[in-house]
């Protein structure tokens, strides 16, 4: 039982989301480049220990980011902080302290430039617990910035830029944030009591609602004018077909769409459907690259 309510503890979905994620981002799209193929992502060891340490340190993240956020939690996820509680803080503390550990004593096998980059993201994750997410518009970039560190790790690994994670990460960054301005409006009521000055708080929710739509549709005016850009003068390396502009369209589609409905929405018990959708949207954008397999397996 112990076992199962650490895993929930931990996110084991979102941490495999994201290990699975940064393989197939390696495989097929920074391995293409150097025609490594499937054969060199096994073979990259520093890739192994990059990935594992990203699993550490993020599954340290949601222990500390619950430890911290016990209070409003009570009053939004009543559920969360009574498995933390059968769990023990101690443990927990414990375990978070281990994980990071493990995560810096496994980046020495990589370079110290690595270990670098996973102390500076382990310092990041703790001040956006214990600073940042008191902090309106920081919080919600924050929290952006922290979930996509992992997929940015396995550029930085690479060492060479892909023009196809110039759709694939822009759009991902508009449905995350997208999703943490919905994750505000749901937890309004926590986050007042205690005070978490979100952009709801600190905008109010008209405003909030109003303001997400604009950056959506905003988003999605960028997306068509590069993309009319590109079907008469080429600025970015185009593929045929072109994955990442097709991923990057859909993606900014479905987040508008939400944005819409938030917008129209005068239910608050409706948040939870649109946090659910947006949350799917996500998985279905972190995956939608293994459009691309058929091509690199033939």
């Amino acid at each position: 039982m112990k076992l199962v309510l650490l895993l929930g503890a931990v996110r084991w979905y979102n941490l495999a989301l994201i290990v699975v994620s940064q393989y197939l981002i390696f495989w097929l799209t920074f391995s293409e480049v150097s025609r490594s193929g499937l054969v060199g992502l096994i073979r990259d060891a520093h890739l192994h220990i990059i990935v594992a340490s990203s699993f550490c340190i993020v599954a340290g993240a949601f222990i500390i980011n619950a430890f911290y956020d016990q209070g409003k939690d009570l009053v939004n996820m009543p559920r969360a902080v009574i498995m933390g509680k059968l769990l023990g803080e101690t443990p927990l503390l414990n375990l978070y302290f281990g994980l990071n550990l493990l995560a810096l004593s496994l980046a020495l096998f990589a370079s110290f430039q690595v270990v670098i980059f996973f102390f500076v993201y382990m310092l990041f994750c703790w001040l956006y617990s214990h600073k940042f997410q008191k902090i309106p518009l920081v919080r919600e970039l924050s929290a952006v910035v922290l979930t996509m560190t992992p997929l940015f790790s396995v550029w930085i690994h690479h060492g060479t830029w892909h023009w196809g994670m110039f759709y694939y990460m822009g759009s991902l960054a508009i449905l995350l944030f997208s999703r943490e301005v919905v994750k505000d409006l749901m937890g309004h009521k926590g986050n007042l009591i205690f005070g978490y000055q979100t952009v709801v708080v600190a905008t109010g929710v008209k405003w909030a609602k109003r303001g997400l739509m604009l950056l959506n549709f905003g988003a999605m005016g960028a997306y068509l004018l590069l993309l009319l850009v590109q079907k008469v003068s080429p600025v970015l390396p185009n593929w045929n077909p072109d994955y990442y502009l097709a991923i990057a369209g859909i993606t900014l589609g479905l987040s508008t769409a939400v944005s819409i409905g938030v917008w129209l929405n005068r239910d608050p018990k409706q948040y939870k459907i649109f946090d659910l959708f947006l949350k799917l949207a996500v998985v279905v954008h972190l995956l939608s690259i293994v459009a691309k397999a058929w091509v690199v397996v033939r």
